[in-house]
């Protein structure tokens, strides 16, 4: 695993500042680890710099990317570029991607003119938001897919810059069904097709929404369009997967756990959504 000074000799390409964080695989990172990613590049904008490149594996950058995108907040949006990028391939590969799409990368995060992207992966040549980018492919160079979503995402709700990360994720389906966990602070139940979850849960969510504690209901595919409205009592991933619904709910409850402002802050997420 190459440091961030290799990686840029290796791509034969300078930057104004290098700084190594964490040398491990993505799949051992913790919410912990990727806080501290995006704490990092707060910290790079805050002290000047208007663009910032961060190499990541694979396997989870779009998580910590779209927990980036949530902490950003509004004034380094619009000021700043913030782009995720990796490699597929190892370095000491004959054929390995990483020198192309840090140059790729580096190209698209010094065009400070196209501010208000939101956080993005740039990957094999193609440029992907935060929000809607998937990795669907363990193998191909081009692992990454939004479904033809636009490759920038609109302001999101404001934020602490921390997390509440007492929020469970859980698989529900025909296979899996354990029940719902007590003493955390919010539940993100993962269910199928249009987020469709077993009738033996409808009980158990309806008590932990009584008890104003928020429940989000994601698909693991592609979800219908979705808005929250008042009288819903479930409050719906929509065009998130369930790791970063986790995500999101973990930062709304650190900004309040009253589950009318967590209502109100999730209803604010969804209006940017896009199916």
């Amino acid at each position: 695993m190459l440091d961030g000074e290799e990686l840029s000799r290796t791509a034969n390409l300078d930057f104004d500042q290098v700084s190594d964080l964490l040398a491990i695989p993505s799949w051992e990172l913790t919410v912990t680890d990727m806080l501290a990613i995006a704490r990092s590049v707060l910290a790079a904008i805050d002290s000047g710099h208007r663009s910032v490149v961060v190499t990541h594996g694979t396997d989870t950058m779009e998580e910590t990317a779209w927990l980036t995108d949530l902490l950003l907040g509004s004034e380094r949006r619009s000021s700043s570029r913030v782009i995720f990028t990796g490699a597929m391939r190892f370095s000491d590969d004959e054929y390995s991607d990483g020198a192309s799409n840090l140059a790729y990368a580096l190209d698209q995060a010094n065009q400070t003119s196209q501010s208000h992207q939101g956080v993005q992966i740039a990957f094999a040549g193609q440029m992907h938001a935060a929000r809607w980018v998937r990795k669907v492919d363990a193998f191909n160079l081009n692992p990454f897919w939004s479904g033809g979503r636009p490759s920038f995402s609109g302001p999101l709700p404001t934020t602490t810059e921390s997390l509440d990360v007492n929020v469970k994720m859980i698989t529900t389906n025909a296979v899996v069904r354990p029940t719902l966990p007590e003493g955390v602070k919010g539940v993100v139940l993962q269910g199928t097709g249009a987020a469709h979850v077993p009738s033996s849960f409808f009980e158990e969510i309806d008590r932990f929404w009584t008890r104003g504690l928020p429940v989000v209901i994601a698909s693991r595919c592609r979800d219908v369009a979705r808005t929250f409205n008042e009288g819903d009592r479930v409050l719906w991933a929509g065009d998130q997967t369930a790791e970063k619904a986790t995500l999101s709910l973990m930062a709304a409850l650190a900004v309040s756990t009253q589950l009318s402002d967590v209502c109100n802050w999730w209803s604010e997420l969804m209006s940017q959504s896009v199916r």
